[in-house]
């Protein structure tokens, strides 16, 4: 589409007669641009967008060395963000763990393993990640030690898939020095046998006492980032949120990011999210204090340690439960217990690491899958607010799997970007019926509101929390959040109502994610005076 029945004023910057821009791009744009939403080209210099708007008035900023491009067909958009990833993991799976997505059998897990102990004999400890857990499957203790026994006297850590919980062997336990008399921690579950014997589960905060064995230097991270940045580069995305960028326990990923941006090889605009925890053995408020410290030292160019990252509860599985709901799950386990699910903080420490957050100028980005998670959190940035005042921070809650409606004005009141993730979405009868299982008909029909965030006037930022979702190319995205469907399969529809349009979609990978990121004022549009990313479909 190249003629347009209104034209705005083009945006520009006056050039001068000695200095033509560098390019100039003719095609066909969509700008995410209120002001100027279409426009049929664009001038560019110095790494920014000097002029947008229509074919005519490009004219004045070609010169003789000005590098001309026309695109006849397709579209032009921003460049594209993923609001919420864990692209260190993933990029380490790729490289140095065995894969173990889509898989339902506990033989083939082994056999990933294996193939992974035999390609790379000279490693210390074997990682895995994506195997599910579903009762029916594992028997009724979940994924145990014995099952990975006669693989290598090595430790082997599997992630599951959701990144809630690891299953370990035997040698990781002797490695480790867990046995019956480990304590259990606040905000997890060791699963043990009746004697009080670990069986090889760890969920939640548990993982915890398994993190010395899942550190990756910082150039096998650096690695693992590039790898991701060559996958997603070349699918038009060009930032990301690290959600959890001390997912080790340790500031490895950090420098990691920070020697990439300092030696000219981050290409994507990086933003990071330290996690603090109450749990036993941490200082929450020191925790937030030490983030705020990395921040100024490793900031750069192309990399921001921009927030804080609180997990607030857990997930959603027939096996885990464990995501914080206003009311009891519906399984009969949790019927018979009255289980709600799990909280990793309580109010006064969610409250102050609001607040410190705040002061020290940390966005904070929480994770909140269940409704009363949600309302929590709510709570205390209210309390927060209260005591701070006006920030000027736009504070993200992810995930918003089960919302109850009551909230979203709330959210928009607080000013609380939404993080969602539309890849979620489809609903085949398959999971439909584990979801109803756990959480009822009704609260399984209305998850994932997209639509109503849109309505209130919350700003929707899309994510994926790749590599849970595995790949996660934005443009899927845009494509579940409108169709709310996988594709050929009418059977996965889910909640129709909630159904965005395309330019909500679009918006909410470029414009809205560089909103979540504070950097909206040189990103997310094609805009006179914006740094010029851009993606050509």
């Amino acid at each position: 589409m190249s003629q347009f029945s209104e034209k705005p004023a083009p945006q520009a910057i006056t050039p001068q007669n000695e200095a033509a821009a560098e390019k100039v791009i003719y095609g066909n744009f969509y700008t995410v641009d209120k002001k100027q939403p279409r426009a049929e080209a664009a001038a560019i210099s110095g790494g920014h967008f000097v002029y947008v708007g229509d074919a005519e008035g490009v004219k004045a900023f070609i010169g003789k060395d000005t590098k001309v491009e026309r695109y006849e067909g397709g579209l032009i958009i921003p460049g594209m963000a993923e609001g919420h990833c864990h692209c260190s993991v993933g990029g380490t799976v790729e490289l140095f763990e065995a894969n173990l997505l889509k898989i339902l059998d506990i033989e083939e897990y082994r056999a990933r393993m294996k193939a992974l102990i035999e390609k790379h004999p000279e490693f210390e400890v074997y990682q895995g990640f994506g195997c599910i857990h579903l009762a029916e499957l594992y028997g009724p203790y979940g994924p145990t030690a014995d099952m990975l026994d006669g693989l290598s006297d090595k430790p082997i850590v599997i992630a599951d898939m959701g990144l809630h919980s690891y299953w370990v062997n035997h040698a990781a336990l002797k490695r480790l020095g867990i046995n019956k008399d480990t304590p259990d921690v606040s905000d997890g579950i060791v699963v043990r046998y009746e004697d009080g014997t670990p069986t090889g589960w760890f969920r939640e905060g548990a993982m915890a006492y398994i993190k010395p064995l899942v550190v990756f230097s910082v150039e096998q991270y650096k690695e693992g980032f590039l790898r991701y940045q060559e996958e997603y580069l070349a699918h038009g995305m060009t930032m990301f949120m690290e959600a959890i960028i001390n997912w080790d326990y340790t500031d490895n990923e950090v420098e990691a990011l920070h020697q990439l941006d300092v030696e000219g090889k981050l290409k994507m605009h990086a933003f990071g999210a330290y996690q603090v925890f109450q749990a036993e053995g941490h200082n929450t408020i020191a925790e937030v204090e030490h983030a705020a410290a990395l921040r100024e030292q490793t900031k750069g160019p192309m990399f921001d340690l921009s927030n804080t990252k609180i997990q607030l509860d857990g997930t959603i599985s027939p096996t885990h439960a464990t995501a914080y709901m206003k009311e009891p799950y519906c399984d009969p386990e949790s019927q018979k217990n009255g289980n709600r699910g799990q909280l990793r903080m309580d109010m006064d420490t969610l409250t102050a690491v609001y607040k410190r957050s705040h002061e020290l100028g940390m966005t904070v980005h929480l994770h909140a899958i269940g409704d009363g998670a949600l309302a929590m959190a709510l709570d205390a940035m209210e309390k927060a607010n209260a005591q701070t005042g006006p920030h000027g921070l736009r504070d993200a809650i992810a995930h918003l799997e089960v919302v109850d409606h009551a909230d979203i004005p709330r959210m928009a009141e607080l000013g609380v970007v939404a993080s969602t993730d539309p890849y979620w979405i489809p609903q085949p009868p398959e999971i439909a019926a584990l979801q109803s299982y756990g959480l009822g008909k009704e609260r399984a029909e209305a998850m994932h509101p997209i639509k109503s965030f849109f309505d209130a006037g919350v700003v929707m930022a899309s994510a994926s929390d790749y590599p849970i979702t595995y790949p996660a190319y934005a443009l899927t995205g845009v494509q579940y959040g409108v169709t709310r469907q996988q594709p050929g399969r009418p059977d996965s529809l889910h909640c129709p109502s909630e159904r965005a349009t395309v330019d909500q979609m679009i918006q909410a990978c470029t414009l809205n994610a560089a909103y979540q990121f504070l950097c909206d004022d040189r990103l997310g549009s094609i805009s006179v005076g914006k740094e010029a990313d851009l993606v050509v479909l």
